[in-house]
């Protein structure tokens, strides 16, 4: 079953996942209660730029829950985690909905789209922790929902990309560090990690000044923070398996972040496979005429060792 998944994911079988194979609704993450450390009397309306890609001043987090018609019985599920730098949430004209198809060709139940909340002082208090309170809430959705949405809760993964790369190993590294009210231990159980060239590290000089500055900026206790906040720091043994994908040549996010990650890893035994592509650059994501070296299958295949694990 695998290898006809596999088959088809990759286009030697010529019957791909069409549109109308899946569903598509945008649902609020904090449905029939106050959305937490939200301030009073927000008159900032939430923006798309011009190009229909990326949110700003964000007030609602929502997921875009898509789920796989032609699946009946529960399969694995995943929470994809766009970046924007901690200043936007990117997630891009479609919504992400072609890794959604990407990852419904692999046989996952549902992915869901995760437009998070930025650390916006004039929107929010606490603007540091919430991204993470979204992310964690975001998961618990995913576990609370597992009967209705076909989803099997020891198969759930998550992926971020960038910033978003970030605030995904925050949340593999964070399960017991709960900042979303009412969300439970179990409810954060991840059983992957996929980090397409993340944001790992707050340290100079390898840090990502953008992203740092806006989640980190102005408060008092920086190197506390910016410790805490290091990725490479919080690597334990209860973080998930990890799949790291980085261009050598990325401009943006030093290619640097991924390596420390991936020895933090290394050094706590925790299974992982880092891809390094020498052509690249910050965006390639499933462009691959933007890469020197097709990494999909390679990350399709350890998805598929990992979960038969499980």
């Amino acid at each position: 079953m695998l290898k006809i998944l596999l088959l088809l994911t990759f286009g030697l079988i010529s019957n791909h996942l069409m549109a109308a194979d899946y569903s598509v609704e945008e649902l609020e993450l904090w449905q029939d209660r106050e959305v937490p450390f939200n301030k009073p009397n927000i008159e900032l309306a939430e923006t798309l730029d011009e190009e229909g890609k990326r949110f700003t001043e964000i007030s609602k987090p929502t997921i875009y829950l898509y789920r796989n018609s032609r699946i009946e019985t529960p399969g694995p599920a995943l929470l994809y985690v766009p970046g924007g730098g901690y200043a936007r949430v990117a997630v891009g004209k479609r919504r992400s909905a072609e890794w959604a198809e990407l990852f419904f060709d692999m046989g996952f139940a549902a992915v869901a789209v995760l437009k998070y909340r930025l650390p916006d002082g004039r929107i929010v208090d606490n603007p540091h922790q919430v991204p993470l309170i979204d992310a964690q809430q975001a998961l618990a959705m995913l576990h609370r929902n597992a009967t209705s949405w076909h989803i099997d809760r020891n198969k759930i993964g998550v992926k971020g990309v960038s910033a978003g790369g970030h605030l995904v190993a925050s949340l593999n590294n964070f399960t017991s560090d709960i900042v979303a009210p009412d969300v439970q231990a179990h409810e954060l159980k991840q059983a992957f990690s996929i980090l397409r060239v993340p944001v790992i590290t707050f340290k100079a000089p390898l840090r990502h000044s953008g992203s740092y500055q806006r989640l980190l900026g102005g408060l008092s206790e920086p190197q506390r923070l910016i410790d805490y906040f290091s990725m490479e720091n919080q690597v334990s043994a209860t973080t998930p398996p990890t799949f790291l994908v980085y261009a050598t040549d990325d401009q943006s996010v030093s290619y640097q972040n991924s390596e420390i990650y991936a020895a933090a890893l290394s050094r706590q035994r925790i299974p992982y496979k880092a891809v390094a592509l020498q052509r690249g650059g910050h965006g390639f994501g499933l462009d691959r005429s933007l890469v020197d070296k097709d990494w999909i299958p390679e990350m399709t295949d350890w998805v598929f060792a990992v979960l038969a694990d499980q």
